[in-house]
């Protein structure tokens, strides 16, 4: 995943970027907050780690100036600061930093600071990616919404009643069946690839119209194995 690093000394900058490197981040390197600024616009990068005294432009000014502007998903920040005190934190949340990491830094914090910061990021993407898809699905069908509701609650109600089962405490907490609730939205994404003529037909289907309907079990498999290779790290999916 690429980070954004925002530090004016070349001589941290260069630590950060190859203690990230070793991590398994790619580092890009911004000499001041404007800089900064101009490289999360581009939309490339939604972890950024920042120095907090910089030319041109603060560490909390470019928190400032990126929860400010608009923008279609979360950037996670980072300040790096030798500064201590409660009244630091509170100015350096207040403008909008998630975490904070003292200088001189220890790379392992680091780097368990910025897996925080990923799974945040991998929870924002798993809902917009299951909501976009359940949508997909009910366009294909109006009656769709009102089943997608049902199926939900009934597979939240069956897990529910699961987790209270011995057999099932390990497996089934609250996380997965909140997990469950959403995800089951999508086992019939594959309407998408069912043709009007059967999918929205009035009557009874034939034979052959059924054989064609229930493809879209195959379908919606195959949606979400296409969706899986290009996402690897949503885990969501392959569950």
């Amino acid at each position: 995943m690429q980070v954004l690093v925002a530090e004016d000394e070349r001589v941290t900058a260069e630590f950060l970027r190859a203690s990230l490197r070793d991590f398994g981040y790619e580092a890009t390197l911004a000499r001041n907050g404007c800089e900064a600024l101009r490289l999360v616009r581009t939309g490339r990068f939604r972890l950024v780690v920042s120095d907090w005294s910089m030319p041109e432009m603060t560490g909390v000014e470019l928190c400032r100036r990126i929860r400010a502007r608009p923008a279609s998903s979360y950037v996670y920040i980072i300040l790096l600061t030798s500064r201590s005190g409660t009244e630091n934190i509170v100015e350096g949340m207040n403008a909008g930093a998630d975490d904070f990491v003292t200088k001189p830094f220890e790379p392992q914090e680091l780097a368990l600071r910025l897996h925080a910061g990923e799974r945040l990021l991998g929870l924002e993407s798993r809902d917009v990616t299951i909501f976009a898809l359940a949508k997909l699905a009910e366009s294909r069908d109006p009656d769709t919404g009102a089943h997608l509701e049902r199926i939900r609650e009934y597979s939240r109600l069956l897990a529910t009643h699961l987790a209270g089962e011995t057999k099932y405490q390990d497996q089934i907490d609250g996380d997965y069946i909140q997990l469950l609730y959403m995800t089951s939205a999508l086992h019939d994404i594959g309407k998408v690839g069912i043709p009007d003529a059967v999918l929205l037909k009035p009557g009874r289907l034939t034979a052959d119209e059924f054989a064609i309907m229930k493809q879209h079990t195959v379908i919606g498999g195959r949606t979400l194995d296409a969706a899986l290779r290009t996402r690897p790290d949503a885990e969501f999916l392959a569950r």
